[in-house]
């Protein structure tokens, strides 16, 4: 419940040869998609990601009407006879509130009586994806579906969506967060839309955890190091054009990053032993200090000369 109509699209566009989705294996198959939406918008969408004709499209079927519960009962008993005679795989109701019988959506008796014929459909086979809209005040994790709770304790997986950043951003991260009966179901996901559409990467390693973006400004200046570096070292050669970030903000990236293995970390962070970051490619390149024996630093410079040669030779020959 409650992802929205571009990852439903995407899914669906997978489902013509199989792939994956956001790091997660998408099988071939058959699908149908009950919409509140137009004709025109799904045929906009199957141009953009090549949605094929294993995806069939009931668009507005009470045309704008709120439909009787024998209209309700009605559709999903069609829906029932379409995939005894196509074995479907998929079936979206996108969005449910705009489809249910009136009054359904926040009364929890007739919700369920609306929902269990979906039931008895998934137990003949096909999944049920109902997209679903969050309700505008606040709910605790796992109760944010817009109204009544019975929705989601009726649901085998939910699925809720939220901007990483406020609507407005030009941020493209959603994260999903997921409950289910089921342990093989993702908890947590932090997906973003690639430049052109047509794809979600995944922002989460694999317990969950938010990856660390690239920080440029950061990776130029720990690659041009000749030591470790600490936080005020590395503000101190910040790129003059780019602007300095907060402390705050550098100390807290820097912190992800050395967890996720992006860069390297040493000392307690006290005054006497403050932490020092640099890159793990780069450390033999690193002075290894005025402590270090005549050999470890003579090491050190026939590496450096070697590497810095290398350079040279190649930017000769470009």
């Amino acid at each position: 419940m409650i992802p929205s109509a571009t990852c439903t699209s995407h899914l669906l566009g997978r489902l013509a040869q199989g792939g994956q989705l956001a790091g997660l294996a998408v099988a071939p198959g058959r699908a149908i998609v009950v919409s509140e939406e137009a004709e025109s918008d799904w045929a906009a969408r199957c141009r953009q990601l090549a949605l094929g004709q294993n995806v069939q499209f009931l668009c507005r079927p009470f045309q704008g009407a709120r439909p009787t519960d024998a209209q309700w009962f009605s559709l999903i008993a069609s829906l029932e006879a379409l995939h005894r005679q196509e074995a479907l795989d998929l079936v979206v109701i996108d969005a449910l509130a705009a489809l249910l019988p009136g009054y359904a959506e926040s009364c929890a008796p007739k919700l369920l009586d609306c929902l269990l014929p979906l039931q008895a459909l998934a137990n003949l086979g096909p999944a049920v994806w109902l997209v679903h809209h969050p309700a505008k005040d606040k709910r605790g994790d796992g109760q944010t579906a817009r109204g009544s709770g019975a929705l989601s304790g009726f649901a085998d997986i939910v699925m809720e969506m939220s901007c990483c950043r406020r609507l407005r951003s030009r941020d493209r991260r959603r994260r999903i967060c997921a409950y289910s009966r089921y342990v093989e179901t993702p908890r947590h996901l932090i997906i973003e839309l690639n430049g052109d559409g047509t794809d979600y990467l995944v922002r989460t390693d694999a317990v969950g955890t938010p990856v660390v973006q690239t920080w440029p400004e950061v990776h130029e200046v720990l690659a041009n190091a000749t030591e470790k570096l600490t936080q005020q070292d590395m503000l101190q050669r910040w790129p003059v054009e780019e602007g300095a970030p907060d402390r705050s903000t550098l100390l807290r990236w820097l912190k992800r990053a050395t967890q996720q293995g992006l860069i390297c970390c040493s000392g307690t962070g006290y005054r006497s032993t403050p932490f020092r970051y640099w890159l793990p490619d780069r450390e033999p390149l690193l002075w290894p200090g005025n402590n270090a024996s005549p050999a470890e630093q003579q090491a050190w410079r026939d590496r450096c000369a070697a590497h810095y040669g290398r350079l040279r030779e190649q930017a000769a020959s470009a």
